[in-house]
């Protein structure tokens, strides 16, 4: 078994011929099935009888890592193959974390198949069974590009930890500006990966996949140290430059598990204390979906508030808050979703939709941020709504401290001029 040039921690070329594991060791990890086929057999009198035959997207050595069982098949590479490496601890981390009765679920699942495999072995010990070969049903192409999803995952999750250890993420800024002036009012810190693989990953994937394991914690205190500091320099820089502080305000996304970090609030603290960045100044976003996770979220908001931090909810309108509930949320601000502002010159419903937020939001004193304006027919419908900020395309897109020292610079010359 040989390690891979790349990923070698997850990822195994094993030749043709070699066991994988055999029946009745102990299991640590599971396998997906990258390339090749992998047969899955039962020994009796030194006599191998063949179970299946396991091809790309397919996984198999996971019942060992669900109850702690040893192997009741063994393994070999029918071709060449190459396997991706699920640990033990990757399982049982989303596992843990999973609710108790999927726990449970999963746990039955395991016994009742383990024990449907005991069946059949001692039927193939008795009378060999035909491996048959399906390749052209639509289940199993579901089932194999299901598998090579769960492959990508995985690899994406390796690299995500070696990209945080190997400073690949940045942190780009995206202006937020005043609809009535268009005067940019602050930025919303975004992450971007480049990926030397990959190149540039889209962020709903790589954020995506650090919010499902731990390592969004980490992940989000790389994030909010180095925005903190990166917004601290841009200060700098302009006042050096201009002579002046602009008021200017720093939205950084918190996800759920963020906010059930205990040392969030002492990483935030000590960033804007270093940075000479006032508490007022910080704008933490966080999305309708984090209030499935319990009360706790009003108390957690209370608790920035009190700080001096104001909160943003982000993608209103999309997700899990009702509005019966909305009077108990104390954010600052409500951000119309994208999807609202994008459509609603030619949908309708959603312009009403866009309008009605912007007018509750004002009758329960809260200000309103429409993301993703790209056109100057979106600024005025939503000017005429009353919509105090926007953010989009139309204003800049996602800039480096350095650019955004330049844009604004350049755009306070303009005035001035």
């Amino acid at each position: 078994m040989k390690d891979m040039k790349k990923g070698s921690e997850f990822s195994k070329l094993i030749p043709k011929g070699e066991i994988i594991f055999k029946e009745g060791q102990s299991g640590d990890c599971a396998y997906l099935v990258e390339s090749g086929q992998v047969e899955l057999y039962v020994t009796s009198r030194d006599e191998s009888t063949p179970l299946s035959l396991l091809g790309p997207g397919e996984i198999f050595g996971e019942m060992s890592m669900l109850d702690g069982s040893r192997r009741e098949t063994s393994a070999k590479a029918n071709t060449d193959v190459v396997l991706s490496v699920v640990s033990k601890e990757a399982l049982s981390e989303r596992i843990d974390e999973a609710d108790p009765i999927v726990r449970l679920l999963i746990n039955m699942l395991a016994k009742r198949t383990r024990e449907t495999l005991r069946v059949n072995k001692s039927i193939t010990q008795k009378k060999k069974l035909k491996i048959k070969e399906s390749r052209n049903s639509n289940t199993e192409i579901t089932d194999i590009n299901l598998g090579l999803d769960v492959i990508q995952k995985i690899r994406y999750e390796k690299e995500l930890h070696e990209a945080l250890e190997n400073n690949e993420f940045k942190i780009h800024f995206q202006p937020i500006v005043s609809i009535e002036s268009q005067n940019v009012v602050g930025f919303e810190a975004l992450t971007r990966w480049n990926s030397p693989e990959h190149g540039l990953v889209r962020p709903d994937i790589f954020m995506g996949i650090a919010e499902e394991t731990s390592l969004i914690v980490p992940l989000g205190h790389w994030i909010t140290e180095t925005a903190c500091r990166e917004f601290g320099e841009i200060q700098k820089s302009l006042v050096d430059k201009l002579g002046k502080i602009p008021r200017l305000f720093c939205s950084i996304n918190v996800s759920g598990r963020q906010m059930q970090d205990p040392k969030l609030f002492e990483i935030l603290q000590k960033a804007t204390w270093l940075n000479k960045i006032h508490p007022k100044q910080i704008k933490l976003e966080i999305t309708e979906r984090v209030f499935v996770d319990g009360s706790f979220v009003y108390d957690w908001i209370s608790k920035c508030r009190e700080k001096g931090y104001s909160v943003a909810l982000d993608d209103f309108g999309t997700g899990y808050s009702s509005l019966s509930s909305l009077h108990k949320i104390n954010a600052n601000n409500l951000k119309v979703d994208k999807s609202f502002v994008q459509s609603m010159e030619e949908d309708h419903d959603n312009y009403v939709i866009a309008k009605s937020i912007v007018d509750m939001a004002r009758g329960l004193n809260k200000t309103v941020i429409a993301e993703g304006i790209e056109t100057k027919s979106q600024l005025k419908m939503l000017k005429q709504m009353g919509c105090k900020y926007g953010q989009g395309y139309l204003f800049s897109r996602p800039m480096e401290k350095d650019q955004v020292i330049e844009f604004l610079t350049r755009s306070s010359q303009k005035k001035a001029a």
